[in-house]
Parts: structure tokens; sequence; C-alpha cells
């Protein structure tokens, strides 16, 4: 009877194995670091890299032709499961690669950037980086990206704080899904930040440390 419950153990242990692997397989998947490149300030933020798994990646192309990638992790802190936590990411970028791969130049316009937890909320906007795509099995890109961005915060009063740069890496394998890239490429916009229509408030350096560090 122990060998027997042993090994309904082991076959489900496994099972959860594939269904897993499967499911990360259906969303997509990516990790992202922060490090803030504040320099009128230290400690806050500490210096450090924040990292940051994904849960969800996708990409479709629009009439235009441009690649869309758009990827989000939400979570529940267990220290406080009223506070819960948001993140979602797009790239708009120019034309799938002709061949296997291609470098794409990240400007103002590529990333967009929203975070969420609890009450407190910050955007992310480019101003200068790099960002590769692969083409893999399944219809699948492969992805990787160095960006100089800058963010800022929600404030009490409705306002946006002064803007702090960081510089934000990232891997990821998206998955084809446009209806829930769109869903999340909206939320990334909203509020003022669409691509077309200026960055408010104005890119500049931070005169003002980040009012709180990426959390998981």
């Amino acid at each position: 009877m122990g060998y027997l419950r042993h090994e309904l153990a082991v076959g489900l242990g496994g099972m959860l194995v594939t269904f897993l692997l499967f499911v990360a397989g259906c969303t997509g998947s990516g990790r992202l670091e922060f490090a803030s490149l504040n320099f009128k300030a230290i400690d806050p933020p500490a210096p450090r890299v924040s990292p940051l798994k994904v849960q969800e990646c996708y990409w479709w192309t629009d009439q235009d032709g441009q690649v869309w990638i758009a990827m989000q992790h939400r979570g529940i802190p267990f220290f406080n499961p009223r506070l819960r936590f948001e993140f979602q990411l797009s790239l708009a970028l120019e034309q799938l690669p002709a061949g296997q791969a291609r470098n794409y130049q990240l400007r103002r316009r590529e990333l967009r950037a929203r975070v969420k937890f609890g009450p407190w909320e910050s955007r992310f906007a480019s101003q200068l980086g790099i960002a590769a795509l692969y083409r893999e099995s399944g219809d699948r890109l492969r992805g990787s990206l160095r960006v100089q961005t800058t963010r800022v915060s929600l404030e009490f009063l409705g306002s946006w704080s002064e803007p702090v740069r960081y510089l934000m890496l990232g891997s990821f394998v998206a998955v084809p899904g446009e209806q829930r890239g769109r869903a999340i490429a909206e939320a990334t916009e909203s509020a003022g930040w669409g691509r077309d229509t200026p960055v408010r408030p104005a890119s500049q350096p931070a005169t003002a440390p980040a009012s709180a560090e990426m959390k998981p």
C-alpha cells in the first residue's frame, strides 16, 4: 500500500510539472531587472538591482506591420493580502525580423510600463536603449532589452513626481496572443501615457530620490 501511494505521488508530481510547463508555454515568461540611475541621492533607493519575474508575455502585429510585445506580472504579498501588486509593460517595435533575428533601437515611443502596488502607482517610459527579437519554433519570439527609462510616481494630489532615471534589463519569451496582449498594452498607455502624445511630465534628470523600490 505504501508503494502504491509513493507511485501515485510521483505520478501526480510529474503531471503537475508537465502542467506548469504547459501553462508557461501557453502564456510566455520573462525576467526583468531594475537599477536606479539617480546620482543625486542614494538609499533610498538602495544601491542594488531589483529583479522581477514575468508571468505572461505575448506578441502580435498590428495593421501597420509593427510588432508588439506585452508582458505582465500579478501577485499578492503574503505579508499583506490587501496590497495587490501589478506590473505591465509593452513594446511597440518596427516589423518582425525578416530573418532569424533583428535589433531595434529604443527611444521615447517604444516602451511603456505601469506598476501598481496597493494605492501606489508608477509609470516608466523609454529614453534610449536597444532590444532584440529572435524567431523561435512554435511561433514564439525570444527577446532581450537594455534600456534607460524614466520613472514617475503618482502623488496624493493626483500629480506626477519628478522623473527618476532607471536602467531596465530583461529577457523574455513571447507567445502569440493579440487579445490578451492588447489589454496589457492599453493599460500601459492609460491616463495620458499613450504613444502618440507627449510623455508627462517632461523627462529630465531627477532631482529627488525614487519613492519606492520594485516589489516582487
